[in-house]
């Protein structure tokens, strides 16, 4: 189910709001994203030795047999992490698939993330911010519409090579950019957020808006009162919007 023709397969019964396709000749540093390749998906998938390109196949778990590999994989990483069955709220699945040599730019996201080597070698470069300051700054930013690429290679980022068969845990919102192998690289993220860490993300996106209203609200992690209140409004916005509280959606990119 991860080889490339099932792949190529899962890619064009896909909605295209769920693919991501970029230049693998791209900087480690790139503001805004990157324009976007057009084009059947699979014909990208098939063509990935050649064509030089990466993509990304976002919420896989929408076809119920990548579900399952979703469901099976975490729940044994909740028992193996020491979490209550049901911690690892809003699953959802990711692929990766990159030309050789392609680099991601540095960047980060909203979910805790074991992202797992299925073939190819990379290397995963994560790091964090240099100060709570730096951090909050770009997460209002992120949650007022802008990209997640970010402006600035983290310092301290710790690397690891991956083969087939590696995985490497990012924290949600670390920082990390990474630059692939000689050989096409198949990745699988196996994504999840946990109730701390989807009260975190309600009370930057409320704290986000509020700014642009010249308020100057505090930041996470200053009150738990004030978070727990932040937190609540935004949960019964989305209620009332009927949203999907942390669905993945791929950022707004220039056709190419």
């Amino acid at each position: 189910m991860l080889g490339l023709d099932a792949v190529a397969e899962l890619a064009d019964n896909l909605p295209l709001s769920s693919i991501e396709r970029h230049r693998a000749d791209l900087p480690l540093v790139m503001p805004g994203g990157a324009p976007e390749i057009g084009g059947p998906p699979s014909e990208t998938v098939r063509g990935i030795e050649h064509n030089g390109c990466w993509m990304v196949l976002w919420n896989i778990e929408d076809a119920p047999e990548y579900a399952r590999i979703l469901n099976d994989l975490l729940d044994e990483a909740e028992q193996s992490v020491g979490l209550r069955p049901g911690d690892m709220r809003n699953r959802q699945a990711f692929l990766f698939l990159s030309a050789p040599n392609a680099v991601t730019p540095v960047h980060f996201d909203p979910e805790h993330n074991f992202l797992l080597q299925i073939r190819g070698e990379k290397e995963m470069n994560v790091g964090k911010f240099v100060n709570r300051e730096e951090e909050r700054r770009e997460l209002e930013r992120y949650y007022s519409g802008g990209h997640r690429n970010l402006e600035l290679i983290p310092e301290d980022a710790t690397s690891f090579r991956m083969s087939p068969g590696d995985g490497v845990y990012v924290p949600s919102f670390a920082p990390h950019f990474v630059r692939n192998g000689s050989d096409v690289s198949v990745s699988l993220s196996i994504t999840f957020r946990t109730r701390a860490s989807e009260r975190n993300e309600n009370v930057h996106r409320l704290n986000a808006r509020l700014r642009r209203f010249n308020r100057s609200p505090r930041p996470a992690g200053q009150s738990r009162t004030a978070d727990w209140t932040k937190a609540a409004i935004v949960s019964a916005a989305d209620r009332l919007r009927g949203k999907r509280a942390g669905r993945r959606e791929k950022p707004p990119a220039q056709k190419v």
